[in-house]
């Protein structure tokens, strides 16, 4: 593991799907907050 460009843990063969992780994190939170 190593840190992607997005400054998440991921694996260096699969740079950015961090912050797509977060994004439907975000999405999920925001759908049960409202």
């Amino acid at each position: 593991m190593a840190y992607g460009v997005d400054g998440v843990c991921t694996p260096n063969f699969l740079p950015g799907i961090g912050i797509v992780v977060v994004i439907i994190l975000l999405l999920i939170a925001m759908g049960i907050v409202f």
